[in-house]
């Protein structure tokens, strides 16, 4: 990683000085300053093409989103030649850290969903790409190629996984048509900032949205709802779900749940592998204790009929969701290790 000369781009940006921010995993980096006596951020990305595109579309999607009444944080300045912007400060309070701090659960998880619910009918800015060409959709694989891999202490077969895609492909095509949008992509509450000024949705700011989608809505609404790390009370999230679904017939309820269902146990099956994968390959254990929220997902969501393809697939296969004793980083690289020694 290479070390950021503060005092000179402090002296770029027109800053006294700047503090760095917490790193997320993302190659962005962060700093604090003060600029024109306001409080900004500086997002620095490193200088390739690839990070390059990533800055121009989170800039097009922030204005975009605030155009559509959803709070981003606003680009002061932007530098395409260095890849970094300046932007507004949001503060550190996350809708996870509130929520931590002891806020009302039900109000700031209604906030989210009407968030949500508000750019139902927003339309989609141009050239998103397609939620079925992504690599979220690619990915739910991942539980095939990790989960399944460490579960039988052996790497899955090409054509075990070949049969495991097919079934999906097989079951989003028996359904009808989802209502399609903006899809924030990765819809969870540390994206989510609580603001101290305004009411209602303007408390509520969307970031990490760089990497949206066009494609089912039910999609971000189960991961607010389902999200692999945290447990949302079932009367809550019923509660979202038909306050998200009014001014829907009777029909596109019904349309929406269903794919609601199958989108969140996708989204299960994928994320069960990625966290198996994290602590294989990056030595990021503290995934694994949501494990056993995944399998009983995962168990739970295959009792709905639209996914029976997938339940008798997982019981022809053995492939098990029972609890996993003592599950510890250290045993999946052992693991691991031995399997691409064979």
């Amino acid at each position: 990683m290479t070390a950021v000369d503060l005092t000179a781009l402090a002296r770029d940006i027109g800053c006294e000085s700047l503090v760095p921010l917490p790193r997320d995993v993302s190659p962005r980096q962060y700093y604090r300053g003060r600029q024109k006596g306001r409080s900004i951020v500086v997002m620095t990305y490193p200088l390739t093409v690839e990070s390059g595109a990533e800055l121009r579309q989170f800039i097009r999607l922030a204005r975009w989103l605030a155009q559509k009444g959803i709070r981003t944080p606003a680009v002061y300045a932007e530098d395409m030649t260095n890849n970094r912007a300046v932007i507004e400060d949001l503060g550190d309070t996350s809708f996870g850290k509130a929520l931590k701090a002891g806020a009302d659960r039900a109000e700031l998880y209604t906030l989210a969903a009407d968030a949500l619910r508000h750019l139902r009918g927003a339309g989609v800015p141009d050239n998103l790409e397609p939620f079925e060409h992504s690599r979220i959709r690619r990915n739910v694989r991942q539980m095939n190629d990790y989960y399944v891999a460490f579960t039988r202490g052996q790497a899955a077969p090409e054509g075990l996984t070949k049969d495991f895609l097919e079934i999906w492909n097989q079951i989003e095509k028996s359904l009808p048509p989802c209502p399609r949008g903006f899809l924030h992509g990765d819809y969870h509450l540390e994206n989510l900032m609580l603001l101290e000024k305004g009411e209602g949705l303007a408390r509520c700011a969307l970031i990490d949205f760089q990497d949206a989608l066009e494609g089912p809505l039910p999609y971000d609404l189960v991961n607010l709802l389902e999200d692999a790390r945290m447990d949302v009370p079932d009367e809550l999230s019923q509660n979202l779900i038909a306050r998200y679904c009014e001014g829907m017939s009777a029909k596109e309820e019904e349309i929406f749940r269903l794919w609601y269902r199958v989108l969140g146990t996708q989204f299960h099956c994928r994320v069960i592998g990625l966290f198996i994968k994290l602590a294989a390959e990056q030595g990021r254990d503290e995934y694994l204790i949501h494990i056993s929220r995944l399998q009983n997902y995962i168990k739970k969501g295959v009792e709905h009929p639209a996914l029976a393809p997938l339940k008798g697939w997982l019981a022809k296969e053995g492939v098990d969701f029972a609890p996993i004793k003592d599950l510890n980083g250290a045993e999946i690289r052992e693991k691991f290790r031995m399997m691409d020694k064979k």
